[in-house]
């Protein structure tokens, strides 16, 4: 039996996280710093939790969206020791101060928000393993979606 499609689809390729950059400021997005060597930068964005919202006359419990929250978030970085980058966003970390993040996937996709940081840690390894460090944090501003070429870039270092 035929039946009609809900739309057309034709696949595309997905994009690829490889050439992602990132960059950080520590001074309200007026400079901004490489964050080279990322390896996992963390979930982007805001979800709502649902609150409950039924009265007596409703037959089913009834929803609305709460508040946003952000989740934890740890970016994961190789330590490159020689990085007066990578040692700025160190020293950000063990004094716990909130820094701006900015991401540019492949695509031209760009996303920027605050991260307040809570902290790094070395991570354990192998032998054979490569340092990493974990730098932990909780997103503290609404992320700000827009497109490599439709941004105003102002302070671009770290390049």
């Amino acid at each position: 039996m035929a039946h009609k499609q809900l739309y057309d689809y034709e696949p595309k390729e997905p994009v690829l996280l490889g050439g992602t950059h990132s960059q950080f400021s520590a001074d309200g997005g007026t400079t901004w710093k490489a964050l080279r060597g990322a390896q996992e930068i963390g979930d982007i964005g805001d979800i709502a939790e649902s609150v409950e919202c039924t009265t007596i006359d409703d037959n089913r419990k009834m929803y609305r969206g709460g508040l946003k929250d952000s989740s934890e978030k740890e970016l994961t970085i190789y330590f490159y020791d020689d990085d007066a980058d990578q040692k700025a966003l160190i020293d950000a970390a063990k004094t716990q101060q909130t820094v701006r993040i900015r991401h540019q996937w492949p695509n031209g996709t760009m996303a920027s928000y605050d991260l307040k940081l809570l902290g790094y840690q070395i991570m354990s390894g192998s032998a054979d393993g490569f340092m990493q460090l974990k730098v932990s944090g909780r997103q503290a501003s609404d992320v700000v979606w827009a497109d490599a070429e439709n941004e105003e870039q102002t302070g671009k270092g770290g390049e």
